[in-house]
């Protein structure tokens, strides 16, 4: 039986990477950090880009790597291989001093310190900010040569996605792009095991 696996091509959808878009990962993406990910695009500058992916979360909680935060449950995400020891945030509070906004109300970092006395006083939960150490990056050009292998698809999601449940993330993501890649949601994570 011979698999027909141009279903798994991607066919540039002439949405280019910028900061406040999604990459997503095609299905058999063989990477220990960027395999089933979405990557949310926080920063770029002359064609070099900063990630997170929103759908790797560990067991380590902030309270355990952070001290201030024992009052609240916030789940930390490995947010990509660059800078593992760097704690990252993305978060939907305007007035976080020093925070940068990346798209639809969507900020990046902050004041630690003003963001651990919001959580404190119920402002800040899992609702609206999420924790990441690490990050994803690409020098210039890299992104768009992976881009150009079809290792990546580059889209829009809305406000609401960035922050859902990172269980489904992958197969969600795919609301979000043509009807061609829904397919993708049913093809198995080992194809050797069907």
């Amino acid at each position: 039986m011979n698999l027909d696996l141009d279903i798994l091509r991607i066919i540039s959808n002439d949405i280019k990477p910028a900061t406040g878009k999604i990459l997503i990962s095609e299905p058999l993406l063989n990477d220990a950090y960027f395999a089933r990910s979405v990557v949310y695009l926080v920063d770029d500058k002359d064609e070099s880009y900063m990630g997170l992916i929103l759908n790797n979360p560990t067991d380590v909680k902030l309270s355990d790597v952070l001290d201030g935060f024992d009052h609240v449950d916030f789940k930390l995400y490995i947010g990509g291989p660059v800078e593992p020891d760097v704690l990252f945030y993305i978060h939907t509070i305007p007035d976080i001093l020093g925070a940068d906004l990346i798209a639809d109300g969507i900020y990046f970092g902050g004041d630690l310190d003003q963001i651990r006395d919001m959580s404190k006083n119920g402002i800040i939960n899992k609702s609206n900010i999420r924790f990441f150490l690490g990050s994803s990056g690409w020098a210039p050009g890299q992104l768009n040569e992976e881009i150009s292998f079809n290792s990546l698809l580059v889209t829009n999601c809305n406000h609401e996605f960035i922050f859902s449940n990172a269980d489904e993330m992958w197969t969600e993501s795919l609301h979000f792009v043509e009807e061609r890649y829904k397919i993708w949601r049913n093809f198995p994570i080992d194809p050797d095991l069907n």
